[in-house]
């Protein structure tokens, strides 16, 4: 379930980041103004990536995630 989770947060995350390319390479002006808003969703990806395998790093240890 965690790689699911993990996959799909990875998947999402290069969405995310395609979506500011095209915008940028392309020019697309209306849609300019979500720039700031995508970098603060591929911000919070990418963080919730980095906790995500640091969970499950710490699970396959046999340790506690309290």
């Amino acid at each position: 379930m965690l790689e699911d989770i993990i996959k799909n947060e990875e998947e999402l995350l290069a969405t995310l980041t395609t979506i500011k390319g095209l915008i940028k390479e392309h020019n697309i002006f209306p849609l300019k103004g979500m720039i700031e808003q995508i970098d603060k969703l591929i911000e919070r990806s990418e963080t919730v990536l980095i906790s995500l395998r640091k969970w499950k790093i710490n699970n396959q240890k046999g340790e506690t995630n309290g």
